[in-house]
Order: C-alpha cells, then sequence, then structure tokens
C-alpha cells in the first residue's frame, strides 16, 4: 500500500456543471476536488530492450548531473538487393579502391559541431535468434579492429536539385531547377583507401581479403559466404570520443560500400553493397545497442535496483530517460484515506500532473508522452497474468479493464510555453479500481512514470529523451463525490 496517511488538503469547488452533478446543498451528495501531493525519487529499470528497435545508438556523452553514458551497436550483415552490374566477379580484374561505412541518422544528443570518432570491429559469431540482446549483453568482437579512430563530420552538406514552381523559358511544359545544399545527415567512415596521387593508402587487410572473396568467380559469393567471412558489424566510440551520441536511423541508408573499378571500363568507381541492420523486411538482419551508464553521486547507488534518489536542493529534480532506464518513482500517501472513506465515495475524475523544469532540454529532447507502471516496495515491476502469459503491470486507460494488458494510459505531454510544459495523464478508471481494490493483484506500493512500454508488441523505438521533472510541484487531482 502507498505509504502513511496524508491528512486531506483543503477542498476546492469545482463548477458542478464540469463534473455532471448538483450544486452542493441541493442534492444528497457533495462535490470537490483535492490536489493530492506526490513523494517523487528516481529509480532506475536495467536492462533496456534494445534489439531491433528502430535505432541503434553509438557515442558518449557525459552529463553534469548524472555521468557518462556510452552506446555501441551490434549488427547483422546482408547482401543488398541489386542489380548484377554492380557484382564485381562478373569483370577480370575489378580493382578496389575504397571501402566505407554509410550510415543514416537523425538524432543527435550533445554537440554536432565536432567530428565523430568511431571504431569499426567485427564480430566472432552472428546475432543468433535464439539469443537474448538488450542494453546489458555483450557479445564477442574480433581481436584486432577493422578501422580504428576513423573520423566523419556532422555537419556534412551535399547539393540536392529542387524544382522552383516557374518554368523555363525553352519549354513552359518543364519546370526550372535550382541546386541547393542540404544537411547530408550520414556518417562516413573510411576502412580502406588505395594510395591515388598524394593521397596515402588507409590500409586493412581485413577487407581486402573479403573483397578477393567477393570478386571469386569460381565461387558465387552468396549470404553464407558472407556470414562466414564476415559474421557482423559492431560500431563503438573510439577511447578519445567524447561529446555525442549519434542515433542512426535504421529505415535510412546503413551499408558497406565496396567501390571497385575496371581496367578499360568507366572512370567513376563501382560500387558493391553490403547492409547492416536495416528494417523494413522479415529476414531483416538482427541489431541491438549496448548502453553503458556510469553515474555519479548520488545517483550511482541506483545500480542497487531498490534504492531510489530522492531530489536535493537547488534543482529539487527526479529524471526520466529512455535508453538508460531511468524512471520517476510515484508515492501518493494521501490516497490511503480514500481507501479509509471509499464507503459512498464516487470518483469523478483522476488527472496525475507532472511538470517539467524549464530550460532542461537543451542536450536531451523530453519524450512526448510516457506511462505508468505499479511498482512493489523494491522498486520492482508488479506482474499480472492475462490469458496465460505475463505482462507488466501498467495502469490502463480510462474506461479499460484495468486487469488488463493491452491498453496502456499514455500521459500526453503539454507544451503550452517555453517555460511550462507538463505530462498529463487521466487515471479515474485507475483509481476507482485502486481504492475498491479491483486490480486483480496486490496494491501497488508506488508508481512508476516511464518514457516507454518496456517490451511492446510494436516496433520499439530507441533514443535518449531525457526529462528532468519538478518533483516539488507533481500531483494527483482528483473530483470526487461523497454521499451525505
Amino acid at each position: 500500500m502507498f505509504s502513511a496517511v496524508l491528512l486531506f488538503a483543503t477542498a476546492g469547488c469545482e463548477d458542478p456543471n464540469d463534473l455532471g452533478v448538483e450544486l452542493p446543498g441541493t442534492a444528497p451528495i457533495n462535490t470537490e476536488y483535492r490536489d493530492y501531493p506526490v513523494t517523487a525519487s528516481t529509480v532506475l529499470q536495467t536492462p533496456v530492450e534494445t534489439l531491433n528497435s528502430t535505432h541503434f545508438l553509438v557515442g558518449r556523452l557525459r552529463d553534469e548531473k548524472l555521468g557518462t553514458t556510452t552506446a555501441k551497436a551490434f549488427l547483422n550483415l546482408q547482401i543488398a538487393s541489386i542489380g548484377t552490374d554492380s557484382l564485381p566477379n562478373q569483370y577480370l580484374n575489378p580493382i578496389l579502391d575504397s571501402v566505407v561505412v554509410v550510415a543514416g541518422f537523425d538524432q543527435v544528443y550533445g554537440s554536432s559541431a565536432k567530428p565523430v570518432s568511431f571504431d569499426v570491429y567485427g564480430l566472432a559469431s552472428s546475432l543468433d535468434e535464439r539469443s537474448i540482446f538488450n542494453s546489458a549483453t555483450t557479445v564477442p568482437l574480433l581481436p584486432s579492429p577493422i578501422g580504428e579512430k576513423r573520423l566523419s563530420s556532422l555537419s556534412r552538406t551535399k547539393l540536392e536539385v529542387r524544382a522552383t514552381g516557374l518554368k523555363t523559358k525553352k519549354d513552359l511544359a518543364v519546370d526550372s531547377t535550382i541546386t541547393v545544399p542540404v544537411p547530408d545527415r550520414t556518417v562516413r567512415l573510411k576502412l580502406y583507401r588505395k594510395a591515388a596521387g598524394t593521397l596515402p593508402e588507409i590500409p586493412s587487410a581485413f577487407v581486402q581479403n573479403l573483397f578477393t572473396a567477393i570478386k571469386d568467380k569460381a565461387t558465387p559469393f552468396t549470404q553464407a559466404k558472407l556470414n562466414e567471412a564476415w559474421k557482423g558489424i559492431a560500431l563503438q566510440p573510439s577511447d578519445n570520443h567524447s561529446g555525442s551520441v549519434v542515433g542512426f536511423n535504421r529505415a535510412f541508408e546503413n551499408r558497406v560500400l565496396f567501390y571497385y573499378h575496371v581496367v578499360g571500363g568507366k572512370k567513376t568507381p563501382t560500387p558493391f553493397s553490403i547492409t547492416f541492420g536495416n528494417n523494413g523486411s522479415a529476414n531483416a538482419p538482427r541489431a541491438y545497442t549496448q548502453i553503458r551508464s556510469e553515474l555519479t553521486a548520488p545517483f550511482d547507488q541506483l545500480t542497487d535496483g531498490t534504492k531510489s534518489v530522492l531530489p536535493t536542493a537547488p534543482d529539487q529534480a527526479t529524471y526520466m530517460q529512455e535508453g538508460v532506464g531511468l524512471g520517476t518513482k510515484l508515492e501518493i500517501p494521501g490516497l490511503a484515506e480514500l481507501i479509509t472513506n471509499r464507503q459512498g465515495l464516487a470518483i469523478n475524475r483522476a488527472e496525475l500532473i507532472v511538470p517539467l523544469k524549464p530550460e532542461t532540454n537543451l542536450v536531451f529532447q523530453a519524450p512526448k508522452q510516457a506511462v505508468l507502471y505499479e511498482l512493489d516496495a523494491t522498486n520492482k515491476i508488479l506482474q499480472r497474468t492475462v490469458n496465460i502469459s505475463p505482462f507488466e503491470r501498467l495502469v490502463q486507460s480510462d474506461g479499460a479493464n484495468q486487469q488488463g494488458a493491452d491498453a496502456p494510459a499514455t500521459a500526453a505531454f503539454i507544451d503550452q510555453s517555453r517555460t511550462t510544459k507538463y505530462y498529463s495523464l487521466t487515471m479515474t478508471s485507475y483509481l476507482q479500481s485502486y481504492v475498491y481494490d479491483a486490480l486483480g493483484g496486490e496494491r501497488p506500493a508506488a508508481l512508476m512514470l516511464y518514457p516507454v512500454v518496456r517490451y511492446s508488441p510494436r516496433s520499439l523505438g530507441l533514443t535518449l529523451n531525457r526529462a528532468v521533472l519538478d518533483a516539488q510541484n507533481i500531483k494527483l487531482r482528483v473530483y470526487f463525490s461523497k454521499l451525505r
């Protein structure tokens, strides 16, 4: 049960038309609302599910409040579905010019002004279908890197041809075009380059041996042959990299390009592609992100999952962050009195209001929604069984079965102004079930505001989005009527 009883705060009367009841004194009921204070603290729920999420993360970023977060990505490889004209084994003597890892991103946490420095490794074995991979999983790598301390800009631009909406002078049926610079949101890591002119060679015995297998005329280069030669790719921040974590979208271009030419053939090198981690098909390569957080005091005690960190001056803040696994634990002592006085009590509406601290989402964007988990006294998420399957207990939407698992209530992110942002979650049905002991299991010791459904049957997103919450002003507003 929620902890010790808190005396009711002073009641305030609402417009009865909003509640659908008569004015107090004209009917045998009394309608009022109360704001119940909430005791908030920061807790940690690990590991985080990262397998086959929509994004993979790579980088290292230090935050003054919480500590250092390091993200590494591990991905299977797949031969791209491309035309036969790019296959090097159709030519007599294809010559390798360069090999480049290309990955498309749409998230940068930290600074994009400084180039990233990443290491590229091969996996010792593929990410198989029977093993579990999450933010805490470690997989063996090949002993030597394929590419070490490879640099790439995050602020590169490219030229794009756009229609102006105007017709050309020569042909009134054709729109004129203009070439404009646009952001090139790709990281490019050069693994190999053949010496050319003043450019020195960037050596890599690994990719040269792999290209030998690719161009072999005697044995077609199949997926099985790729799996044997290169079992998977690992991208991780170099030791000298700090200041950013990059979020790569698996729907974008993520591939290793082998550029080659043929003597007497086209002057422009032809690319042969091997994709990694790309999403969108049933047999898409597996991918997951390992995320390690070196938390600073007092948050370092959260490695013990039974611990929580209360807000301290001057910030008086708690945290909720995806990817890392931080949530805000909510204890509402005053609910004990609702249970004690439930006889003849009708809960008309219950709304949880969780404000953000102003000006705290400069590095990390605030999550656009959140959910509420039920915790026991040791901060463990409670479970329930639905149709013989276990599920973590979430507050369900208003009107839904509060003993179900398929309709979690969602806290909406309200962005009123630069200084007024908050989460709002209607939990009337849940509070009714809580007060009248109709949750189909033990009452929780606390609730936890968390940015995502941890084990969602839908496609799982992965970010480092973070909300810094104003712990002193979190409240549960309850409108209720009580028979005289």
